[in-house]
């Protein structure tokens, strides 16, 4: 029974990593072509909004796999929340790219990295109190 829980997480996790895979990859391709109508003008948080998914997402839930410890993987509300956590970070990356090329600015952006990390504290939080019940 132990292994069949362990695989369910494993396949929990790979699942979770090719969903932040894909948005990784999605955040590339739309930075790229973005930049591509910009005539020139390009934004260091648009070419690296990838980042975001592919540095929380990706490397976390794979490494989780990869190194036998799926519990310690986000899973339930820890993993909506850092989904959320994630999103917003690259949201916010994207948006602040969106506002560079365009060649304005606003105050509104601070709000992002700050309400990201705090969704990736309250799963951290959330996840910590799961695994020492």
């Amino acid at each position: 029974m132990f292994t069949s829980v362990t695989d369910k997480a494993c396949r929990r996790a790979l699942g979770a990593c090719l969903a932040y895979l894909a948005a990784a990859l999605f955040c590339l391709l739309f930075g790229a072509v973005y930049e591509h109508f910009s005539h020139g003008v390009y934004s260091n948080a648009m070419v690296y909004a990838f980042a975001y998914p592919l540095c929380l997402g990706v490397l976390p839930f794979f490494a989780a796999c990869a190194f036998g410890k799926e519990r310690l993987a986000p899973s339930g509300a820890s993993a909506h929340l850092w989904a959320y956590g994630v999103a917003t970070l690259t949201v916010g990356s994207i948006l602040s790219g969106v506002l560079e090329i365009y060649g304005t600015d606003s105050a509104l952006l601070a709000v992002y990295p700050i309400a990201g990390a705090a969704l990736l504290l309250a799963a951290g939080v959330v996840k910590t109190r799961s695994v020492f019940k």
